[in-house]
C-alpha cells in the first residue's frame, strides 16, 4: 500500500469517527486544539505525511479513541529506517509525555519548560 493511500484510509477512520461523534470541524478543532484546516487536510488525505504523535494524542483523545489512532497510524505507516534524523531528547520526551500520559499540550510544554530549568541549575551548580 502505498503512502496515499495510507494516509487517506487514516483520515477516512477520523472523519467517520468524527461524523459519528456528530462533531463539526469547529468542534473538534475546539475539543482537540488541533487546527480545522489541518483536520480538513487530514480527513481528505491531503497531508504529504502522518501527523506527529501529539497530535494524534490531542485527536484521540477528542474523539474518544483509546489507542486504535496510535494502532491504526502504525499498521499504516511503513516504516523505513534511511535516512530519519536522530531525535533531540526534547523530542523523544514530548512524544512519549504525548503518547503515554493524559497530559495536553499545554502541559507537555509546562513539564519540559520545568525539565530544562532544572537542567540549568545543575549546570550552574557544576560551575
Amino acid at each position: 500500500m502505498d503512502k496515499h493511500t495510507q494516509l487517506i484510509k487514516f483520515g477516512t477512520v477520523i472523519k467517520q469517527r468524527r461524523q459519528a461523534l456528530k462533531l463539526s470541524l469547529r468542534e473538534l478543532e475546539k475539543l482537540s486544539s488541533v487546527s480545522a484546516a489541518l483536520i480538513t487536510k487530514l480527513e481528505n488525505g491531503k497531508m504529504a505525511n502522518f501527523p506527529k504523535a501529539i497530535t494524534i494524542k490531542q485527536l484521540s483523545d477528542a474523539l474518544k479513541f483509546n489507542d486504535e489512532l496510535f494502532v491504526l497510524a502504525d499498521i499504516l505507516f511503513e516504516h523505513k529506517e534511511q535516512n530519519i534524523p536522530d531525535k533531540t531528547f526534547e523530542d523523544e520526551l514530548r512524544e512519549i509525555l504525548a503518547t503515554r500520559t493524559t497530559l495536553n499540550s499545554d502541559n507537555i510544554t509546562q513539564v519540559i519548560y520545568f525539565i530544562s530549568g532544572l537542567e540549568k541549575l545543575q549546570k550552574m551548580k557544576n560551575i
